[in-house]
This record gives structure tokens, sequence and C-alpha cells, in this order.
């Protein structure tokens, strides 16, 4: 994986992990905005870098993986800014949503980016032998 975004995957993994963290202890509201307002910026970012990286190699499913992430941006700030105006959905229920969905789309979509960036990797080491 390039590793920007492999530094980048696991941040978020360790984001999600002290926001389940937070969420099970039932700690307040604030802990738990503090914690998603770093997930959706660090989602973001995440998303920028990956989505670069898949521009420069010419990635050939970068359209159906930005359109996941343009997915789940849209969900992460519709609960973000239910949070914001003191709505509480936010619970078990939809950090297991938000784990589940992370672990899937690093197993299958940013799996396969990773696959492809491997691929070209080799393909070049072969040619400048």
């Amino acid at each position: 994986m390039h590793p920007l975004l492999e530094k980048d995957h696991q941040q978020l993994i360790d984001l999600i992990d002290a926001l389940d963290k937070c969420v099970l202890k039932g700690d307040s509201m604030h802990q738990v905005t503090k914690y998603l307002d770093a997930f959706v910026a660090l989602a973001e970012d995440e998303f920028k870098n990956e989505e670069r990286v898949m521009e420069v190699y010419k990635y050939p499913e970068i359209i159906d993986h930005k359109k996941e992430h343009v997915r789940m941006l849209e969900q992460l700030r519709s609960v973000h800014g239910k949070l914001s105006k003191g709505f509480t959905p936010f619970g078990k229920d939809y950090m297991q949503y938000l784990r589940n969905w992370l672990e899937a789309h690093l197993l299958d979509a940013d799996n396969k980016l990773e696959k492809f960036l491997y691929q070209i990797n080799a393909d070049s080491n072969k040619t400048d032998k």
C-alpha cells in the first residue's frame, strides 16, 4: 500500500476504536462529537489522498471507489450535523455500521487498490532490470 494511505488507514482504525470505546462507556455527547469530528476530518483527508493516488496511477475502478467515498462522507456529515444540533442518534447501532463499513472498505475497495498499486510496482521493477 502507498505509505501515506497506510498511515491514514491506521489512523482511521485508531479513531474508530477510540470512538467505539467512548460510545460503549457512555461518555458525553461532547466527547462522542469530538471523536466523530476527528474521524470525519481524517476520512475527508484520507479520501482525498487516496483519490490523488488513484488519479496518478490511473486506477481503472476510480469512479466506483470515489462514489463510495461520497456516500460515506454524506452519511458521516448527516450524523455529524444531527449531533451538532442536539439530536443524539449516535449509538451502538451506528457505531457497528461505521465499523462494518470501514472494515468492508479496507478489505474490499482498498484491497483492490493495494493489489493494483503492487502490480504496477512489480511491473515497473521488471522493466527497470
